[in-house]
């Protein structure tokens, strides 16, 4: 039967368990992957077989992180008998390793947004948590699992990158003390905070050129649209995740309520990428197209063309006219 339990709970069933599989979400970003990696790391200090298994590949941002430990195809020695799904509201976010845990014993879904359909045996959403390495900080606690500096360094990656680097209004005094006690343990900011924002590919910075150049205001200038297509890409010869952030161009235009990404995964397929600041609340547009995320930020994926699924965004923001 699936629940909400408790943090202690899912301490029990982690204790009781022999090999664990961790599965971040797809498009991987800081929070799933440095939330993971605690876990991982946390679960191999007090001697489980643990593996993280991921489906796309993780963003060279985060290569400073203990990457070694992540697989894109499961060992052939790995045998389940618990797993984790971290920062996933729905299956759809598991991709094709949703699969895996039709044949585990216990599943677990630890998460913090408020679109989770609790779709595991042991569910513990906590909406209120900033980030969901925040609840693996505290999971940690209740199993008595002593932190270290590596394990610090993968938590705080998890709690800047959802946060804004703390400047998002998710950011609460909890998420402050969390981590006021993991800079106790010697974190190098100055080398999380350049790998995190401050090492961008010349690459990135050239298809930023390209992608300004589509730049769409509506709404009287409260909802701003950029487009990158697979011709921008193979055009400035980026890769594709270095599409990501660059909604944040859009969000930051004097006036603008809500921004869009539009990023062309195939010619019928688009990923939205959804920001906003003040009031709007781009989850509940998100909703409305299958998709999910927070207040602030949220996406979705829509089939069709980027200018079909330009056209289906617009409509959604209407209520912008106001």
């Amino acid at each position: 039967m699936k629940t909400m339990t408790t943090l202690t709970n899912i301490a029990d069933v982690l204790n009781g368990g022999k090999c664990i599989l961790i599965l971040p979400h797809i498009h991987p970003d800081g929070d799933t992957i440095g939330s993971s990696l605690a876990l991982l790391l946390a679960l191999k200090k007090i001697g489980k077989k643990a593996t993280i298994l991921v489906e796309d590949e993780v963003p060279s941002s985060l290569d400073f992180l203990p990457l070694e430990y992540i697989y894109h195809e499961l060992p052939q020695d790995v045998c389940p008998d618990v797993i984790v799904a971290v920062d996933s509201s729905d299956l759809d976010r598991l991709g094709t390793r949703a699969d895996y845990l039709k044949h585990a014993a216990r599943t677990i879904n630890i998460d913090h947004h408020i679109t989770n359909v609790q779709f595991a045996e042991y569910n513990h959403i906590d909406v209120k948590a900033a980030a969901t390495g925040e609840i693996i900080y505290e999971l940690l606690q209740k199993m008595n699992i002593a932190i270290d500096k590596e394990i610090a360094t993968c938590i705080y990656c998890a709690l800047s990158t959802d946060t804004g680097s703390f400047k998002y209004d998710n950011t609460t005094a909890k998420t402050h003390r969390v981590t006021a006690d993991l800079l106790e343990y010697g974190l190098d900011l100055n080398e999380i905070t350049v790998r995190l924002y401050q090492n961008k590919p010349y690459e990135k910075l050239k298809l930023l050129g390209e992608v300004l150049n589509t730049l769409e205001l509506h709404y009287a200038g409260k909802l701003s649209i950029l487009s990158v297509t697979q011709d921008m890409i193979e055009k400035v010869k980026a890769d594709p995740t270095d599409a990501d952030g660059l909604v944040e161009f859009a969000r930051d235009i004097e006036g603008v309520e809500a921004a869009v990404l539009l990023k062309e995964l195939s010619p019928a397929e688009i990923k939205v990428g959804l920001r906003s600041k003040y009031k709007v609340d781009v989850s509940k547009v998100a909703a409305d197209f299958g998709g999910g995320g927070h207040r602030k930020a949220s996406g979705c994926t829509l089939q069709g063309s980027i200018q079909e699924a330009g056209k289906q965004i617009i409509k959604a923001f209407k209520f912008l006219e106001r």
